[in-house]
C-alpha cells in the first residue's frame, strides 16, 4: 500500500467517526531495501498474499486481554 493510499483510508474512516485504531506498518528500511518500485511491488504483493487472519486472532486475543484488566 502507498502511503497515499493509506492516508485515504484512515481519511474515509475518520469521516465514518472512527476515533481510535491499531496500525502497524513496515516499511523497506525494515527489510534493508530502498523504497523504490521494486518495494512498492513487493509490499502490494505481501498485502495481496499474507494472511491476516491469524494476526487478528492475536490482535482479539490481546484487545479480550485489555478488557479483562478493566
Amino acid at each position: 500500500m502507498t502511503i497515499d493510499d493509506a492516508i485515504k483510508n484512515l481519511e474515509q474512516a475518520k469521516a465514518k467517526g472512527t476515533k481510535a485504531i491499531v496500525l502497524a506498518f513496515w516499511d523497506a528500511s525494515m527489510f534493508q531495501m530502498q523504497d523504490d518500485s521494486e518495494w512498492e511491488a513487493i509490499a502490494e504483493h505481501v498485502e495481496d498474499q499474507m494472511d491476516w487472519s491469524s494476526t487478528h486472532d492475536d490482535l482479539r486475543f490481546l484487545v479480550s486481554q485489555g478488557e479483562d484488566e478493566e
